[in-house]
């Protein structure tokens, strides 16, 4: 088949990866986990009497998923539901609301490698790219009542959390990521219960839920005169945080911690032409509609700073590593399912 080339747009080029990270790694779900073999969930339709039949392409993909999908499901999730809010907002009517930018410090593969269709799986080093993955995301707590007063404070009050992600239509050499019919918009929703209602001495201390998706998107690339097209991706976190909250002047810190239960969904069909034994053959290469999951532990600090309109917020996180996944190729020396650290930068306003 044709050699993979590394555009050379620089910048744009490591943002279409880490999109491209998005829609391919929710691909292949917890059919391909579960399997004992690496190409379940996966059929080729290639020419008779090809050997292999495509057992390198479908590994390779499983591979990719296993080493690409924790660094997405983080970004969806984030850290704090609303960036510098630990306790409630004290009643109906209140409300604060979020701008930000979530980025994970990732990984993603850099290396051309071959995809064979004839003979079994060969091992194969794709090696590691530290990249930026990117997500921006609009968030609101909305006040539903004001709890129970105790001393200085309320305790049991709670907020309605909302929120929104937002991905646009890109194109970069052979990369094109399309929104499609979610017009690149996805919903957030949640509940947040106050255990102690911030006030000018006691700090604010909530429970919260929320469940997060990423806007559905079609992925094409087209290198060469092979075609890959992902179909219908979007990928949901769900993820519970405890975080507790101080206001002093014009500072304000906040930490938590907290689980995702992340779930992908999509599917996948592909083009690829290679010469075997001299002859030219077609193989196309699907993955029919599969979900994953998988959960992780998260911890974060935020710091803010009073801009007298709204509020500075910036975020550092650390998502834990999960259960180790075997992978039979390699990725420069990163494993998959490792940990990862996480930030965001934000506007925050309350009223």
């Amino acid at each position: 088949m044709c050699a993979r080339r590394r555009d050379s747009g620089g910048d744009m080029r490591r943002v279409m990866t880490a999109l491209t990270v998005l829609a391919v790694t929710s691909a292949l779900g917890t059919r391909a986990l579960a399997a004992q073999s690496g190409t379940a969930g996966c059929s080729v339709s290639s020419p008779s009497g090809l050997p292999g039949g495509g057992a390198d392409v479908c590994r390779k993909a499983e591979d990719l998923f296993r080493f690409l999908v924790p660094q997405v499901g983080v970004a969806v999730a984030g850290g704090n539901p609303v960036p510098g809010e630990g306790g409630t907002m004290g009643g109906w009517g209140r409300r604060a609301f979020s701008l930000r930018l979530v980025g994970v410090d990732g990984y993603v593969p850099k290396n051309v490698v071959p995809l064979n269709l004839a003979g079994a799986a060969v091992r194969s080093d794709f090696g590691a790219d530290r990249t930026i993955v990117p997500l921006p995301a609009l968030d609101a707590a909305i006040g539903l009542t004001t709890g129970i007063p105790f001393g200085l404070t309320n305790i049991g009050g709670v907020d309605l959390l909302v929120g929104a992600t937002v991905l646009p239509k890109v194109s970069a050499g052979s990369f094109q990521l399309d929104p499609g019919g979610s017009g690149g918009v996805a919903f957030s929703y949640g509940l947040r219960v106050g255990a102690l209602q911030e006030s000018s001495v006691i700090p604010g201390l909530s429970v919260s839920y929320m469940r997060r998706q990423s806007p559905t998107v079609d992925l094409t690339y087209t290198p060469g005169n092979d075609t890959l097209r992902v179909s219908d991706t979007d990928v949901k976190s769900n993820s519970i945080r405890v975080v507790a909250s101080k206001r002093l002047a014009i500072f304000g810190v906040a930490v938590g911690v907290g689980r995702d239960d992340i779930e992908g969904r999509s599917s996948v069909n592909a083009v690829v032409n290679e010469s075997v034994l001299g002859a030219p053959r077609r193989a196309t290469v699907s993955v029919p509609i599969l979900a994953e999951k998988i959960t992780r532990n998260s911890a974060f600090v935020n710091a803010s700073l009073n801009l007298i309109f709204a509020r500075l917020v910036g975020e550092y996180g650390w998502s834990n590593a999960g259960d180790a996944r075997g992978t039979l190729n390699t990725f420069g020396g990163r494993k998959a399912n490792e940990g990862y650290r996480y930030g965001s930068i934000g506007l925050t306003t309350r009223f």
